[in-house]
Parts: C-alpha cells; structure tokens; sequence
C-alpha cells in the first residue's frame, strides 16, 4: 500500500509535485512584492508655516508612511550655490509604519554660512517599499524663505501735545527694518502705523484714538511684528486733558416705537420696546462691526488737504453726548453718542469733508443711508441719514464735493446729518478735524517738524483750550439719533 504512493521521479506524481512546488512560490513571490509594493505614497510637511529663518529658529519635520514605513528623512537649505543638510534621519526597518513621526530640529543660518536674504528649505522623505527599483517611494517639498540675521529694533520719536479725551493722538516712531506689522495698541484697540509722509526710510506714524474716558493719563503701547519671533513693544504715558461730557435724557412715545418696529426687522420680533432696544443695542453693535471693517484697509498716504469741511448745519447733537432713553417714567437703554449732528433745510446737499476715496455707500442700519470716505493714513469720514446718496464705491471725491442729501433714513427723528470721523473704524471727535490750525500743528505738524522733540517734552502736559460742560437736560423726543 506504501509502494503505491511512493513518488517516482520522472513519473507523473513528481510533474505535479513540482508545478505546485513552482506555483507555491511564484505565490509567495507575488505575495511578498506587492507587500513591499505599497499602495500609499508617504507625505512630509514642515512647520511652522512662515517664511522667515532667524538667527535661531526652531522647526519639525513631520511625515508618514501607511504601509511600508519611512526609510529616511532629510531637510536642506540651499542659497545660491551653498547647500547645507540641516537634518538627516534613518529609520530601522518595521519602525514607524503607520505613525506620525515628528522631528524637531533648529536651525542657525549664519553658523552654516548663510547671509541675510531668499533661501530654499527643502524636506523629502522615502518610504520601505520595492518602487522606484528598490529605492523607495518619495515625497518632498520645497519652501522659499527668507534668513533675518537682524534685530528688529523699535524706538518711539514724538508724539501731538495737545490730547484730549476722545480726540486723535500722533505717534511717530522709528522701525530700524520693515516688519510684517506695527502700531500702537490704545485702550485694547490697534491702530496700524503708515510710512511716515515724506519722511526717511524706517519712520512711521499712527494716528490712534484717544480714549473717552480718561483720568489725566494713558498708557500706549507701540508694538511691532517681526517675520518671525516675538513682537518688539514699548509703552509710553502720555498726559491726557479729561472732559465732561453732556448728559441727555432722551423720552420714547409710543408712536415712535410703534415707527421703529414698523420700520426696522429684528430676529426676535415682540412689542415696540423691546423691539427698539434689539435696534439700539444689537443693530448698533453691528453696524459698528460693520464700520471697522470697512475701515481696517487705508490708503497708506494723506489724501486731505487743510482742515476738514464742516456740514453748514445747526449742532443738534454732539460727539460723546451720554444719552439715558426714557419710557413711561424709567431708564430703558443708555449709549454714547458718537458723532455730530448737524440739522439744517430738508434734503440739504452735503459736501465731502475732504479728499478721498468712497469706501461704502449703501444703508447701514441705524445710520440709514450712508457713505463713508476713505482719507488716507487710517482716517475716515461717515455722512448718515442720508435721502440719496450721489456717489459709489471706489469714486474719488474732493473737499465740498456733494455725496448725498440730507434725510430721515435709519433711526432719525428729523431731516439731519449725523457726520463722524473714525480711525480704522475707532469714533474719535470730528471738532480737532474741523479746526485747520490743529490739522496744521498737531496732526501734519509731526511729520513736517524739522527737529525731533525729546520724548519728555512730546509727552508734556496738554495746552489749555476751551471744555465742554456736563449738563444734565430731558428732551422731548423728537426721534432718537444714533
């Protein structure tokens, strides 16, 4: 029975042991390429993201492999003809397959003999498979980016003497290279620094607003970014002229809320009051937002000329009016006014305040129809209530060109023009705008002063001028203005 089974070679049992044999391993062949044939490439990405290598920046490689594992990994930065291998890494084999892998590693430009100036990062990394006949398959990514060897230095120059509460401060400072961004920070509010008019390579200026409420003195603080690292800062105190501003309680009737809930649609529609307290708080706040952000780009040169044009108007109103709205007997809301006024003939032309470039044009909430100008170094004027508006978006205008007519639109109680000066979207008072003598001396003076000012005598104490006084009156309403 044994005999029977015993394989003869040369016989026909030997044939087939032997294909099978062949067969066995051409499967296992198979089996164990497309094992080192993986599917998925690997991938690399460095971070951080920025473009700029300083005197002494960190980075990590990161990379992956889902099948065979990485096989190496490699970062170099070439500059010109100078090449250098800023890190080289191997793995072993098995390691890694599947794993994020996370390499930190720094870098020293000017220890590898790198100057100032473009260079190119580049990282690659290799998985364990079979492709690229044997080699591995590959991913890499190649960075531009530039070395700064140098310091960003920042040193604060002069500052307007005359600040009062409210109003518009002038910094000038000096950058001793460009940064990605500076400024000064003012009562938590940034406000971008422009090249200095006229002025040398590395002077810049800001103008900021003053904040409203204001014991006697403020601290600033001046602030640039460099390409890469920490921000460079300074503070500075300066001395600040406080105000009294007026108080105005202000009465609703019941006809003028039952006109503001017909005429304003609010998310949570109920009964006049509350519906008017959703348009005078809620709708304030994001027409606000809405100014700031049409206002955060500028042109970065002064478009005016002299002092700004005044709307020939009788004052109604006044920037910084602390208003109390009252109902049936009790305080309801309470805002700051934060413009001016101005009433005269009905549908009255209104002129540009100066020269500019229109950066809205539409209705704005409470404000109705409105247009906005762009003057240049951040600074920017807003005529609302408007009946029409006679300009667009993107049209230049000079001073006492007409932008629209005067009107009742948004929450008026009256044919009026509400006029605002902002800086970079911030309210600051339009009266130092209006007066040619402090656009001439505080404000174009800074950057066309032949001397530096020490900062002792930049920062010294405000020049007498004239105050408003507090006084508490109640209005009959005519019709609430924003």
């Amino acid at each position: 029975m044994a005999r029977k089974w015993k394989l003869r070679w040369g016989g026909p049992e030997s044939l087939i042991f032997f294909v099978l044999l062949v067969v066995a391993g051409l499967v296992g062949v198979i089996w164990l390429g497309l094992a080192h044939l993986d599917r998925k490439a690997p991938w690399v990405n460095l971070q951080p993201p920025e473009g700029v290598v300083g005197a002494k920046t960190g980075f990590t490689l990161e990379a992956s492999d889902p099948d065979s594992g990485l096989r190496e990994a490699r970062v170099t930065i070439t500059q010109g003809a100078l090449e250098k291998v800023v890190l080289s890494r191997r793995f072993p084999p098995g390691g890694a397959r599947g794993e994020k892998v996370e390499l930190p590693f720094i870098v020293e430009p000017q220890a590898l003999g790198f100057k100032e100036g473009k260079a190119r990062v580049t990282a690659s990394v290799r998985d364990r498979s079979w492709r690229e006949w044997f080699q591995g398959r590959g991913a890499s990514l190649s960075r531009e980016v530039t070395i700064d060897l140098v310091p960003l230095n920042l040193a604060f120059v002069s500052v307007n003497h005359l600040l009062h509460a409210g109003g518009t401060g002038v910094i000038r400072y000096r950058l001793s290279k460009p940064a990605k961004e500076s400024g000064v920070v003012a009562d938590g509010h940034f406000f971008a620094g422009f090249p200095e008019p006229g002025g040398p390579s590395g002077a810049y200026v800001a103008l900021f607003g003053v904040p409203r409420e204001s014991s006697g003195a403020i601290t600033v603080e001046l602030m640039a970014k460099p390409g890469w690292g920490q921000p460079v800062t300074q503070r500075v105190t300066l001395k600040i002229k406080p105000r009294r501003w007026r108080h105005d309680r202000m009465n609703l009737s019941d006809n003028f809320l039952q006109k503001v809930a017909g005429d304003f649609k609010t998310a949570n529609p109920g009964d006049p009051l509350t519906v008017y307290l959703e348009v005078n708080r809620e709708m304030r706040k994001a027409n606000h937002e809405k100014l700031r952000l049409v206002c955060s780009q500028s042109k970065p040169q002064p478009l005016w000329h002299g002092g700004f044009q005044r709307f020939l108007g009788k004052s109604m109103a006044r920037f910084g009016d602390q208003r109390t709205y009252i109902y049936q007997g009790r305080d309801v809301d309470h805002q700051v006014h934060l413009g001016e006024d101005l009433a005269s003939l009905v549908h009255s032309p209104v002129p540009a305040a100066n020269n500019g470039v229109v950066v809205l044009a539409e209705p704005l909430g409470i404000y109705g129809e409105t247009v906005v100008v762009d003057h240049g170094l951040g600074v920017f004027s807003q005529y609302s209530h408007l009946s029409q508006m006679d300009v667009k978006v993107g049209e230049e205008v000079k001073k006492g060109a007409i932008v629209g007519r005067t009107g009742t639109t948004g929450l008026a109680g009256g044919d009026h023009l509400h006029f605002s000066m902002l800086l970079q979207g911030e309210f600051v008072d339009p009266l130092e705008w209006w007066d040619p003598r402090w656009v001439k001396t505080q404000l174009e003076g800074q950057w066309k002063q032949a001397g530096t000012p020490s900062p002792a005598k930049a920062a010294a104490a405000p020049a007498k001028s004239g105050k408003r006084k507090g006084k508490a009156r109640v209005r009959k309403q005519r019709g609430p203005h924003p």
